[in-house]
């Protein structure tokens, strides 16, 4: 796929992705590679230039505006678009309310083992729950920079959903590990596919 005009073409965020491992379902893989990399301020823009129908929300908690999307290719086919709502201001503030929606179009299916051993994070206290008729997970994740943050991940079809919150929400942790899995479901439930 070749960049729209609204996009930006940039640099994989992931420094030395070949040399990381990442589980999936029973067996040691490689975390893939982004072959193409592509920002965008628009939407709209955004939706057009993935492969696969995405869900958006109806509603974001707390009007939380649209901040930026970004879309990612992969060398094994897969696909990925990020969506991110966020509280104005400096996007470098830990302390700004964010969402942060992912999907990615992929054969890796979600288990509770894909989860507890990523490269990437910790997950605490992961949870399988109900979401839209399936089985998903919510965990919350530590960070002492950023603040923790709740995570609530599930599979429809062939698309991995991840829904994280973090900012100023009330922080979990071990006291109140699904303090925000009511506001994570509540978003999955308004997601609608626009064609």
């Amino acid at each position: 796929m070749l960049p729209a005009a609204e996009a930006t073409l940039t640099p994989s965020p992931i420094r030395y992705a070949t040399e990381a491992k990442l589980i999936f379902a029973d067996s040691a893989t490689l975390a893939p590679f982004p072959t193409q990399y592509l920002e965008y301020w628009d939407l709209s823009a955004a939706q057009k230039a993935i492969w696969f129908p995405v869900g958006l929300p109806n509603s974001i908690p707390e009007d939380l505006p649209f901040y930026k999307a970004w879309i990612s290719d992969y060398a094994d086919g897969s696909e990925n678009i990020r969506v991110l709502y966020m509280e104005p201001g400096n996007p470098l503030d830990a302390n700004l309310k964010s969402i942060d929606i992912q999907m990615i179009k992929t054969n890796q299916p979600i288990t509770l083992d894909s989860i507890t051993h990523q490269f990437k994070e910790m997950p605490h206290d992961v949870r399988e729950v109900p979401v839209r008729g399936q089985t998903g997970f919510s965990y919350w994740i530590s960070s002492v920079a950023a603040g923790n943050s709740a995570v609530l991940t599930w599979r429809e079809g062939t698309v991995n959903f991840r829904i994280s919150v973090s900012g100023d929400w009330p922080q979990p942790d071990a006291n109140q590990p699904h303090a925000l899995d009511e506001v994570m479901l509540k978003i999955a439930e308004a997601l609608q596919t626009k064609p």
